[in-house]
């Protein structure tokens, strides 16, 4: 009983795993910030991956080719469907909570450095001993 219920966690966690890596290796292939598109597009291709290799994963837990194939199927259409659904929430305008919040969302690049603040002026030091 308990094996079943830790292999069960233990593909939940898996999957998690796959999908975060599969998400963070395309947006290094393609040198693009994944939060740019927004957190509703981030969750849903999060979401259509892990249940894709979840199915994916059960399918070959199971001897019955007919059940496998489905599962393999049901893998194919979560994984469509995250990407879909990615697609359409990728760049939808965040909106405000109330009136005097800031928008919720990751609309500034959260990885880019702020290179442009104003130096401040160094205070020169004066060598007391030349005074002397």
């Amino acid at each position: 009983m308990y094996q079943q219920v830790f292999s069960f966690f233990g593909i939940g966690l898996l999957t998690g795993l796959f999908a975060v890596a599969t998400i963070i290796g395309t947006a290094m292939r393609l040198d693009k910030d994944p939060a740019i598109d927004g957190p509703r597009a981030l969750i849903a291709e999060f979401f259509g991956l892990w249940f894709s290799f979840t199915f994916l994963a059960w399918s070959f837990m199971i001897e019955d080719s007919w059940i496998q194939w489905a599962l393999r199927g049901i893998a194919a259409g979560a994984a469509l469907i995250g990407f879909v659904l990615a697609a359409f929430f990728a760049g939808t305008p965040e909106t405000r909570a109330r009136l005097d919040q800031e928008p919720t969302g990751f609309d500034p690049a959260i990885t880019a450095l702020e290179l442009n603040q104003t130096s401040t002026p160094k205070s020169t030091i004066t060598d007391s001993t030349a005074h002397r």
